[in-house]
């Protein structure tokens, strides 16, 4: 019975450990090896991940009691997990999605539409160790906005996830600007301050679209403050 769980049956504690956010659409095999197809709910709309996540676990690799070796299209190469004494290590890896994904995390994004390349780039990392992570926006576009591309983001997070992350959003170019840091500190709330502005030319064609990503103050706009 061990041997053969079957994975749909832990369809339901996905979903309840993502508070719905994450749902199990269909899926193949056991725990021990097989395939899953994903969809990220918004609380309304569910964007369905067409490509299944297939996985298997492994035992007594890399200095590992427990492995997980992870392969899905979207992922450059396979992502390994290990599990032992110390604690959850994750191995290097990146993973590139469509930004429209964005939408399935609620608003501000399900109103500003956001379309273009998220590029998602992390450093191998191991429990109680610092980690760094990096995702860059490419090719930038909303639905609010008639500039095409809006440029080009990049949001950096370091720091130990039992203690302190820290956040870092930053402009590579383009004529919307985006800037902001925030923290997260364990056992508190997340923190974050960032503005949006953009260039004297493109202000009136972007005016719809930075309305909608926060509060005017002067010239820029508020991203946001929790």
């Amino acid at each position: 019975l061990i041997w053969n769980y079957p994975v749909y049956a832990l369809a339901d504690r996905v979903a309840q450990a993502s508070q719905g956010r994450l749902q199990v659409l269909h899926s193949q095999g056991s725990v021990w090896a097989g395939q899953v197809q994903l969809g990220v709910s918004d609380g309304g709309r569910l964007y369905a991940i067409g490509e299944p996540l297939g996985w298997k676990l492994v035992f007594g690799q890399a200095g590992h009691w427990l492995g997980l070796a992870l392969e899905h299209p979207k992922l450059l190469g396979v992502l390994h997990l290990g599990v032992n004494a110390d604690g959850i290590s994750i191995g290097n890896g990146e993973m590139r999605l469509p930004a429209a994904w964005l939408s399935a995390l609620g608003a501000p994004f399900n109103t500003i539409r956001p379309e273009g390349l998220l590029q998602m780039r992390w450093q191998a990392w191991r429990h109680g160790q610092d980690m760094n992570v990096q995702i860059q926006w490419q090719d930038a576009q909303s639905a609010l906005a008639s500039i095409r591309p809006l440029g080009e983001y990049v949001i950096s997070v370091t720091g130990n996830p039992d203690t302190k992350l820290n956040l870092d959003l930053k402009t590579r170019k383009g004529p919307l600007q985006l800037e902001g840091q925030g923290h997260w500190t364990a056992g508190q709330r997340f923190v974050f301050n960032g503005y949006a502005s953009s260039d004297e030319k493109s202000r009136e064609a972007l005016t719809g679209l930075l309305s909608q990503m926060g509060r005017r103050e002067g010239d820029q706009y508020r991203l946001g403050v929790f």
